[in-house]
């Protein structure tokens, strides 16, 4: 099932992205990545009740990095971490004439190894291509999870910079018995731009 981007920003509570990065003068660094979608939708039915429904999702990323240059690639980063995924779905009832009833209540939280890269390879004075890509999970958590980011940035001064990218990141994770209620599936492509503004000190 799709659900485009007006149904998203429709129903969407709250909703953050932040990035941070650090490197020491050996070029070895830390980089952390954190997003998070707050989403909820209610539907009145005449003879039934109110129908609330919201479902919110963090995904937060810690890797090692180690970067590296030259002239006919640019900036070169490779780099190992985990993502960690945090799900929550809440679906309840609240009839006309009975106290409200609870139809799911569910967390669903893992952690997935990832390998990754991004590269920083300037167009001229002001202008930088940066793309970025990551591979994990190897069955350990998910079956199967990536990401690819591409986009441009614009050097507005030494300690300012804006960014317009397109990330997609795809997951593949299942846990229990489907036989079973505790049986939880989970997979999906999200994907869309990225405006951005970045500091750097």
């Amino acid at each position: 099932m799709a659900v485009d981007f007006v149904t998203i920003l429709n129903n969407l509570d709250s909703a953050f992205m932040l990035r941070f990065e650090a490197f020491h003068q050996s070029n070895w660094g830390v980089m952390a990545d954190w997003a998070y979608m707050d989403l909820s939708k209610s539907h009145q039915q005449a003879k039934l009740g109110v129908f609330n429904a919201r479902v919110r999702q963090g995904v937060l990323e810690v890797a090692l990095a180690h970067k590296q240059s030259s002239p006919s690639v640019g900036q070169w980063i490779n780099y190992v971490g985990l993502r960690r995924w945090d799900n929550t779905y809440q679906f309840d009832l609240e009839p006309n004439n009975f106290p409200q009833t609870a139809l799911v209540d569910r967390d669903e939280d893992w952690i997935d190894i990832i390998l990754g890269f991004k590269i920083d390879k300037p167009i001229n004075n002001n202008w930088l291509f940066s793309t970025s890509g990551d591979i994990g999970g190897f069955g350990l958590a998910a079956k199967l999870t990536g990401s690819l980011k591409l986009g441009v940035s614009y050097h507005i001064s030494d300690e300012w910079d804006a960014s317009l990218l397109y990330k997609g990141t795809y997951v593949d994770y299942n846990t229990g018995d489907e036989a079973d209620h505790s049986y939880f599936s989970y997979k999906t492509i999200t994907h869309g731009p990225i405006i951005s503004a970045s500091y750097q000190f």
